[in-house]
């Protein structure tokens, strides 16, 4: 019998459900207070508020590119309110609901965006100690593979100081293909590390899709070669993700070791501003996923709780997009940073002869010269 062939359009549905699509329950909901759903619901809100504004910055040249969550908020909020004070975080760049629901600031992440200083922010945007998420959020790394053996050094950092944080650690389904993901791995299964590692997959590693990424049937069977255990659930559901990420944090609270955790979901717009998915998407996808948007079911279960009415969203909506504009005004009025000063920062020893060809390359052009010409290694000739 031939090995069963995935599918971006309609994956198999063999996954771990409480909140079905219609807002109704398939199992028991966790138990989590009306106070803190309406939390959620807010965050939600704030998210899509949050991520509609960076792209009209971006269409109008504030911000150089602009990554969005819309259908994947439910994988970065449900995992966010699992984790307690001293926990640390290492996002990708679609966490902006785990940012928001610990009150990340969001004027320093903008100005960041625009590719301001450290020194600058925090000139400009200084903050008080009690002012700092009680979660540690790390940099995001491009090569989100990168988040795992990170994760798992303060994990084991906590472990050796007999402390009871964990470490949670987000990557793409394109990110289990890297050598890291399985060092750390390795690393962690051997040791018992304090680390949840959730793999957002949301079927394209940015036009790669899940099918060209693994001849495995899940993503989340990878970590049965290092003695993890794993669960496979569904990532548009915000219940599930909450109750299995907590879950996997009491484990590993309690010295029982890491989790990897599959969440299957959907990126429904493109990688980032600088791509075009329909490209390489098909209208029946994307109108298949639109199905299962996690705002939309949420938004039906508090409705049919009566935890919230038809009025609810428009009016957070409102509220967020005049609090988020304050912040994001206080992040773009941050100076601007030298493009020169990119070479000064995080450097070791003497710059290579690559180094030193990008900075004849950028002198020329910020002095309105061609930068693309024959390089020898002392200058432009």
């Amino acid at each position: 019998m031939g090995k069963k062939k995935w599918s971006e359009v309609r994956p198999s549905e063999d996954y771990r459900r409480i909140l079905r699509p219609d807002g109704t329950l398939q199992g028991k909901a966790p138990k989590v207070s009306r106070k803190e759903l309406l939390r959620w619901y807010q965050v939600f809100v704030e998210t899509r508020t949050f991520e509609e504004i960076a792209v009209r910055l971006q269409r109008r040249g504030v911000l150089s590119v602009a990554a969005v969550s819309r259908g994947e908020e439910a994988v970065g909020l449900g995992a966010a309110a699992a984790m307690k004070a001293g926990d640390w975080c290492f996002p990708s760049y679609r966490q902006n609901s785990t940012l928001l629901y610990w009150n990340a600031p969001i004027d320093r992440a903008m100005a960041g965006l625009m590719g301001n200083s450290p020194e600058h922010i925090r000139e400009h945007l200084p903050m008080t100690a009690d002012q700092l998420p009680a979660v540690t959020f790390m940099p995001y790394a491009v090569f989100l593979g990168a988040n795992i053996p990170l994760a798992v050094g303060s994990a084991m950092a906590d472990k050796l100081a007999g402390r009871d944080s964990i470490s949670l650690a987000f990557i793409g389904e394109g990110s289990t293909s890297e050598g890291d993901f399985h060092d750390g791995l390795s690393f962690a299964g051997v040791f018992d590390s304090p680390l949840v590692v959730i793999i957002q997959n949301n079927q394209w590693c940015i036009s790669m899709p899940a099918s060209k990424q693994t001849a495995a049937e899940t993503f989340a069977q990878k970590a049965v070669a290092h003695g993890i255990p794993h669960e496979r659930i569904d990532g548009n559901d915000v219940f599930t993700v909450y109750d299995t990420v907590k879950k996997a944090a009491d484990r590993a609270r309690k010295g029982q070791g890491a989790t990897v955790i599959e969440a299957v979901t959907y990126r429904m717009l493109d990688h980032n501003t600088a791509d075009s998915s329909a490209v390489y998407r098909t209208e029946d996808e994307a109108e298949y996923w639109q199905t299962l948007d996690p705002f939309d079911r949420f938004e039906k279960y508090l409705l049919a709780e009566k935890i919230i009415d038809h009025s609810t969203r428009g009016t957070l909506a409102a509220e967020a997009e005049i609090w988020l504009r304050e912040a994001i005004d206080r992040g773009r009025a941050v100076p601007p940073t030298e493009p020169p000063a990119m070479f000064e920062s995080h450097l070791h020893g003497e710059p290579g002869w690559s180094e030193r060809h990008q900075r004849a390359e950028l002198a020329a052009e910020l002095a309105g010269q061609n930068p693309f010409v024959d390089y020898t290694g002392e200058g432009l000739q």
